[in-house]
């Protein structure tokens, strides 16, 4: 199973929604290869960051198992399509 890294940015919107960012390239065999990634990308991923969020700072970086990032996107797109209705 892929791991993603996934990066929740700490402004708050009114709705209680947050930015988030997913690195869909690379992924990773293991959490533990994608801890490393991190650590050796560091400024690589700030600066990335920063450029798709200007007006923001990273809240939380996240190494997500690919079935477990699924279902949380799943879960997020239904709860803003019953905000809407």
């Amino acid at each position: 199973m892929k791991w993603f890294l996934v990066a929740f940015m700490a402004m708050t919107y009114s709705d209680g929604g947050k930015d988030l960012y997913i690195w869909y390239n690379p992924t990773f065999d293991s959490n533990t290869e994608c801890a490393e990634w991190v650590k050796k990308n560091n400024d690589t991923i700030y600066l990335n960051l920063m450029e798709e969020f200007p007006n923001d700072r990273l809240d939380k970086l996240f190494c997500i198992q690919e079935d477990k990032l699924e279902k949380f996107l799943d879960a997020n797109e239904k709860a803003k399509s019953e905000q809407s209705i």
